[in-house]
């Protein structure tokens, strides 16, 4: 059974505590505190394991920790850290935080290890106290407790190519053509119940494509029906989309319509699906109806398709290179991501709106061009002598009038300022000088 996701509970280990001890040896009566430090508990480690194919061993493991470190000894002997737990998970895994749904870590390259969380710190000794005023101390730290938190560990499978198409159509036949996998087959819908991942090799180029093949998705994907909704997310990571279209109509129903509700179904389930590249296969041309359903649905698609038939194993080398092309080749040959979907009810109404916006200025083109003549020459004819009147006498007076009364008042006040001043300096100095002159004659 294939699981891509898994709830555990996860815990570091505990740091030990520190040790109490003096040293006690044969003619050393004071030898003096050497108790040791506690070791560190263990971390929480995931490391990317490309040998790994899902979660299932944490389905039925759910509950892990790491070892706690030991607590210290005598003759200064730290204790052993504790032993660190080792959590190997397939590429592609993203770690999510239960209940916030906050992604702590993602990890998708080979050998990657990200600690999730970190063991508990030792205690320390009562060596690591002792001084000149405190020689025997007995004093110690204890170990920091671990971290430990609840998680959900999802599988998003990384591959180059993800098939999308109805169930019955194809998809598990194609990638038993294509790669060494061995989906089921059968004839009856929703034979495969799980992603199957298959590697497409190359020899003559000596490089590969990885290809998932999920589940058929129906109308109505987005809201849990059927089982491709649940898997979906595995194809978020392809580069490049392959519809499988039965173009023959085996399941009674048109090829256009499944077309349509395979791009309303990614659309509605995540835009980052909607806007990935795509090619269409039309598959079962050896039927022979197909081949006038596949006129009638290019009229409809106008995107490349490309006829094969697995029964026959009619065009499949062909699309071999074509999907090397579209992976592979160069950028500029690669197809290109579908332009962004628009209602039909908003294409009208933006429709109606640009239709609006281009017919109503030629209407009023005319009156306005007349309009606009007119007023123009008048103001052209009252604005010269307006300025002429305005500017010329007007400003003149009023500078010379300003600049007269201002000059006549502040030599008066200075004026009438000094004059006090002189007469006062008079009146003052005039009786100094009798009495010097009586003094004189007095003496004589």
């Amino acid at each position: 059974m294939f699981i891509d996701e898994a709830k555990v509970e996860l815990k570091s280990g505990d740091g030990g505590h520190g040790c109490v001890s003096f040293r006690r040896e044969k003619f050393i009566p004071k030898g003096g505190p050497d108790g040791g430090n506690g070791g560190k508990g263990g971390d929480v480690i995931l490391v990317c394991d490309r040998n790994e194919g899902d979660l299932q061993a944490y389905r039925w493991q759910p509950h892990r920790r790491a070892r706690n470190g030991a607590p210290g000894q005598g003759r200064q002997c730290a204790g052993p850290d504790g032993d660190d737990l080792i959590l190997p998970v397939p590429p592609g895994t993203q770690v999510l935080e239960e209940g916030t749904h906050r992604l702590v870590a993602e990890l998708t390259e080979h050998g990657e290890r990200v600690v999730l969380l970190a063991g508990g710190k030792g205690g320390l000794g009562n060596m690591n106290f002792k001084s000149s005023v405190n020689q025997a101390p007995r004093r110690t730290t204890p170990g920091y407790p671990g971290e430990e938190g609840r998680f959900r560990i999802v599988l998003k499978t990384i591959a180059d190519i993800g098939l999308v198409g109805y169930p019955n159509a194809g998809k598990s036949t194609l990638t038993n053509l294509l790669t060494a996998a061995r989906p089921k087959m059968a004839p009856y819908p929703f034979t495969t119940l799980h992603v199957n991942v298959g590697v497409i090799d190359y020899a003559d180029r000596f490089d590969r494509i990885v290809m998932a093949d999920i589940p058929g998705l129906i109308e109505g994907a987005h809201e849990n029906r059927g089982l491709g909704h649940q898997f979906l997310r595995h194809v978020e990571r392809c580069s490049l989309l392959v519809f499988i279209i039965d173009m023959a109509g085996s399941e009674n129903r048109e090829p256009w319509d499944d077309h349509r509700i395979l791009e309303r179904e990614l659309r509605l389930y995540s835009p980052i699906l909607a806007s990935k590249p795509r090619l269409i296969v039309a598959n079962k041309m050896d039927l022979p109806e197909a081949a006038a359903k596949l006129k009638k649905f290019q009229e409809r698609v106008k995107d490349l398709v490309i006829p094969i038939s697995c029964y026959s194993q009619a065009g499949i080398q062909d699309f071999r290179d074509k999907l090397w092309a579209a992976v592979k080749g160069p950028v500029d040959q690669r197809p290109k991501a579908p332009a962004p979907y628009v209602e039909p009810a908003v294409a009208k109404r933006l429709a109606k709106v640009h239709t609006a916006k281009v017919v109503v200025p030629k209407a009023k083109a005319k009156p306005a061009a007349k309009k606009s003549a007119k007023p123009v020459a008048k103001k052209a004819v009252k604005v010269v002598p307006a300025k002429k009147a305005k500017v010329a006498p007007k400003a003149k007076p009023v500078v010379k009038k300003a600049a007269k009364p201002v000059v006549k008042k502040a030599v008066a006040k200075k004026t009438a300022k000094k004059s006090p001043t002189k007469v006062v300096a008079k009146k003052k100095a005039a009786p100094v000088k009798k009495a010097a002159s009586k003094s004189k004659a007095k003496k004589k």
